[in-house]
């Protein structure tokens, strides 16, 4: 009789404390830079260009991340029709100024459906920038940030120094 009643003890303490509670995280998306790349390569006509890829993580605590092809309506009809935004700078004579000679630069990130009853999405997005010769500034970096569905802003991240020619 102790025997089985410390097996069946064994076995309800197990199934207690392998059960695991998920993870939360504020609904307000965070970002974290993680790596900035630049290649040299060439475009669909043959043009030599350089190729930047903007590496980041996210974590999001209720998984509403992306939009749909199909979202242009309010609230995403105009500012919110992207959901990620960079800002350029440069140095110039040691002074940094801000890339407003170049298109700005807005990012649909897609919709992602987080799956299971845990609504968190984690996960890293990988971004590229073309840069056309001549190329203006020869260093520079980005402040960028996204959205979510909710319209939550996330923080605001640096890039590292990125060095173009």
């Amino acid at each position: 009789m102790k025997q089985s009643f410390a097996i069946i003890l064994f076995f309800f303490l197990l199934a207690i404390f392998s059960c695991k509670r998920p993870q939360t995280y504020p609904i307000v998306p965070h970002i974290t830079f993680k790596n900035f790349i630049v290649k040299d390569t060439v475009d669909i006509l043959d043009n030599n260009i350089k190729k930047g890829t903007l590496i980041f993580s996210f974590v999001d605590g209720d998984g509403d991340i992306g939009l749909q092809e199909g979202d242009t309506l309010p609230p995403y009809d105009s500012t919110y029709f992207y959901n990620l935004f960079l800002e350029g700078y440069y140095y110039e004579n040691g002074i940094i100024h801000k890339d407003t000679s170049s298109v700005p630069l807005y990012f649909r990130i897609p919709y992602v459906e987080p799956q299971g009853q845990n609504k968190v999405l984690k996960g890293d997005i990988k971004v590229d920038i073309i840069y056309n010769y001549p190329i203006l500034h020869d260093s520079i970096y980005y402040k960028f940030y996204m959205v979510d569905r909710a319209l939550h802003k996330s923080n605001i991240e640096t890039t590292s120094l990125i060095v173009l020619e």
